[in-house]
């Protein structure tokens, strides 16, 4: 599928103060043994279509799409200028949507004044360093979203260009964010009321989305 790139969020980028979440999927030429040829298209429109909703609901947009990989672009605004909180709360619910038994899933963010094409260079370069089904952040997205994850340090990661990077794990969801986290998808993926999602089992916790997409073109 070839890159697409909205005109107008390029243009904008330059001018705001943002965060870009990178995710890469890997397993799509597996699925096509499974599910055959003629429903591989089906699956990989459901799985475009399911992305960009995780996106939307926590108030990003898509600035680039292609067959295996998806950036995004998360700012302030709409009441709520945590940008850096809500690319990680989409970076979680695609994790838990997507990782599994069909595919892996390695995301990274990176927060500051947004430039094409270095911005997404350095969160994709994050995402190279980045093991699978994990999601890596830079420093700079984790002083912005301390308060509501919980990271582990990584080392320091070299950035073509830009020099060394420090680079952070998210271990766990604040247990002070669970709530607000589900209210984005308005559904029940963290309930406000159960302790046990808002720690580190609220990360691995998997809603297969991905299972039932294939489940359903087999019909």
């Amino acid at each position: 599928m070839t890159t697409t790139v909205d005109p107008a969020l390029e243009g904008q980028a330059a001018k705001v103060f943002g965060t870009i979440m990178v995710g890469r999927f890997e397993g799509f030429p597996s699925l096509v043994s499974r599910v055959g040829k003629p429903a591989m298209a089906d699956v990989s429109r459901r799985v475009r279509e399911m992305l960009d909703y995780y996106i939307r609901q926590y108030k990003g947009a898509v600035v680039q799409s292609k067959g295996d990989g998806i950036v995004a672009l998360f700012t302030a605004g709409e009441g709520d200028d945590n940008h850096a909180a809500r690319a990680l709360g989409a970076a979680v619910a695609i994790r838990r949507a997507f990782s599994g038994e069909f595919m892996t899933v390695r995301t990274s963010v990176h927060s500051g004044y947004v430039t094409m094409p270095a911005t997404i260079g350095i969160a994709r370069s994050l995402g190279e360093a980045t093991e699978d089904n994990r999601i890596s952040a830079s420093d700079r997205t984790v002083e912005l979203a301390q308060e509501q994850f919980e990271f582990e340090s990584v080392g320091r990661h070299e950035v073509g260009g830009i020099g060394e990077v420090d680079m952070f794990e998210v271990r766990a969801v604040g247990r002070n964010y669970a709530g607000r986290l589900s209210a984005y998808l308005h559904s029940e993926l963290d309930s406000p009321d159960d302790d046990a999602g808002r720690d580190s089992e609220a990360l691995q916790r998997s809603f297969p989305v991905l299972h039932d997409i294939i489940q359903s073109v087999r019909r």
